[in-house]
């Protein structure tokens, strides 16, 4: 990327002037013009054609599940006669060939697969079998390199291979929020992984980069975890920056700028972390509006082209109320104190009523009107992923969320995961420590040995050294010795450490793992899962959840995850205790007990 373009796009990342301060009410009007033309246009195409169009359907679905996320009028009837296609009609998800399209059924399950995650996210749990299905299948189509391999491209609907492979990560991260499954995290740190490397095969080479690969890589690397704080997404989206053009949007020919790439770029940007109040987005945001047709679209044939798809899902990401947040950047590890300003501005032209600062879902400050101050001394704070959300509510008490996830002390490899394959067990984790600390990462394999009744590290049988890299790590655990001998089948101990210059180890974490297909972990071990709720409704996130054993001794232990839930498995047959501690509340346990194939449930709400 050009040094020139970079300096100018980090002035404007970090100066960014701040819209006005009442929020535009002409911006949610046009995004619910679009909607509902959008909703009409592709309903209409349903009962025309009565099929599967992946493009057609699948990203209508994807910019509807948003803008009811985002509390726009999302019209009933035709988003019934949209999922009524999706699932039942030619090459829907609920036909004996599942959801497929004769000439391409790769291509058209990764575009559901993307819309069923966000629907998913946003609206109900109605697709979540759907959902889950597609995750599994679309594992098929992952290459060695990490990149899903899709059978159909024409530009600019079908974009190729970075589409296909954000498309399944989006999948995988859903399943991944709605199990608990660290089995979903290895593919997705492998394409991210295949990502990374494309983005890095970039540096200098500007002209030769397509724009729909610049926006899916921002998104993939978003659904791996990746925040604007860390090396690689930060180049990436400041590279999307700067090939904004002078009126503010964005296009696939030099010069130009078109509906389908404003809008598909400002809808990547968000889902980065930009908000209404950084000038590109806002720009964008601008020209989108300006543009837009009188009946709500802006293309002449209508939502069959793929104009209002994206045009849409760029303007549905303007909530009630944007907030905008300051002296706290997503993903970084916190200083010892940290001034965090909001400025909420309500987007329905009503005002804001109050904003609340919350930390680790418990309050922290409290303002009337759109603004708030509050210095964080974080000294104090555990090692260990933080939350910081706002809430901000508007005159007409609707309400919006923005949530933070930092991190204080010596955390740096996360996200821990394991899945067998043909080639062995791939163990994965997230390097997130900071690009300037130097270090190395360590992965041991034990075994598993049984110590009084509970499975316990045993033998050395790997291990691998790696430099510390910022971002995905992925790890082949083969199983067989140097005499290519094979290990015996079984559970196993992954230890990941993180060590400095020096040779301390600054953190290790531990993953029980079993070695083995998964219909073999099935049959031999019991598994034990759950949601976890806060008394007030909300989804407890980041708890520490314990399987305690008879004695009182803690078996395995692990945090819920972005939706509450937690899993853990290859657990022995027995009576257990589901043992849940979150800084803030009354610790709570469950009684549970644990059988081969099977799977406990233990839903727990913490008061």
């Amino acid at each position: 990327m050009p040094s020139s373009r970079l300096t100018l796009v980090v002035s404007l990342l970090f100066a960014l002037p701040a819209l006005a301060a009442q929020g535009d009410p002409k911006v949610r009007e046009a995004a619910q013009r679009g909607i509902t033309f959008l909703a009409r246009s592709t309903a209409a195409w349903q009962q025309q054609h009565q099929c599967y169009g992946c493009h057609v359907q699948a990203v209508t679905l994807e910019g509807l599940a948003v803008g009811k996320q985002n509390q726009y009028n999302v019209p009933q009837k035709e988003l019934g006669i949209i999922l009524e296609g999706v699932l039942h009609s030619q090459g829907g998800a609920r036909t004996a060939g599942g959801l497929s399209q004769s000439l391409f059924p790769r291509t058209a399950r990764t575009f559901g697969g993307v819309a069923f995650a966000r629907y998913d996210q946003y609206v109900d749990s109605k697709l979540r079998d759907d959902l889950l299905k597609l995750a599994r299948t679309l594992l098929e189509y992952q290459q060695k390199d990490g990149s899903v391999q899709g059978d159909h491209e024409s530009r600019p609907v079908t974009a190729g291979l970075m589409q296909a492979t954000y498309q399944a990560m989006q999948t995988w991260r859903q399943a991944y929020a709605r199990t608990a499954d660290d089995a979903w995290l290895a593919p997705i740190r492998r394409a991210e992984e295949f990502i990374a490397q494309k983005a890095a095969s970039w540096e200098g080479k500007p002209e030769g980069i397509y724009l729909q690969d610049v926006n899916y890589a921002l998104l993939g690397l978003t659904a791996a975890g990746a925040s604007r704080s860390e090396d690689v997404a930060g180049k990436v989206a400041r590279y999307l920056v700067s090939l904004q053009q002078k009126d503010g949007g964005w296009g696939f020919s030099a010069g130009t700028s078109d509906p389908f790439a404003t809008g598909q770029t400002v809808y990547a940007l968000r889902q980065a972390g930009f908000t209404e109040e950084d000038t590109p987005v806002s720009r964008g945001i601008r020209w989108l509006v300006s543009h837009q047709q009188k009946d709500g679209g802006w293309g002449a044939a209508g939502s069959g082209k793929a104009e209002a798809l994206w045009a849409v899902l760029g303007l549905v990401s303007v909530d009630v109320v944007s907030v905008a947040v300051s002296g706290l950047r997503d993903g970084e590890h916190v200083a010892p104190s940290q001034t965090i300003q909001v400025d909420a501005r309500d987007n329905t032209g009503k005002g804001i009523q109050k904003v609340e600062l919350l930390i680790d879902d418990r309050s922290a400050q409290k303002a009337q009107g759109g603004k708030l101050s509050y210095t964080w001394d974080t000294k104090g704070l555990s090692d260990g992923k933080h939350t910081v959300d706002v809430v901000a509510t508007n005159t007409q008490g609707q309400v919006s969320r923005r949530r933070l996830e930092v991190y204080a002390g010596n955390v740096f490899l996360t996200s821990l995961g394991s899945r067998f394959t043909s080639s062995g067990t791939e163990l994965a984790a997230r390097n997130i420590a900071p690009k300037e600390r130097s270090g190395r990462v360590e992965l041991r394999v034990r075994i598993a040995d049984m110590k009084d009744g509970q499975p316990q590290p045993g033998t050395q049988m790997f291990q691998e050294t790696r430099p510390s890299a910022q971002g995905p790590m992925t790890f082949t655990f083969g199983g067989k010795g140097q005499d290519g001998k094979p290990f015996r089948t079984g559970r196993y101990f992954a230890e990941f450490s993180f060590v400095d210059e020096k040779g301390a180890v600054l953190q290790q974490e531990r993953l029980l793992f079993t070695h083995d297909t998964p219909e073999s972990q099935y049959a031999q071990y019991g598994e034990v899962a759950g949601g976890l709720a806060l008394g007030n409704g909300q989804q407890a996130s980041n708890a520490v959840v314990e399987l305690v054993d008879e004695k009182g001794r803690i078996v395995q232990s692990t945090r819920s995850n972005e939706t509450g839930q937690y899993r853990f498995k290859s657990v022995d047959k027995g009576e257990y205790k589901v043992r849940v501690r979150k800084e803030g509340f009354k610790d709570a346990e469950m009684p549970v007990n644990s059988a081969p194939a099977t799977q406990a449930a233990a839903n727990v709400t913490l008061q």
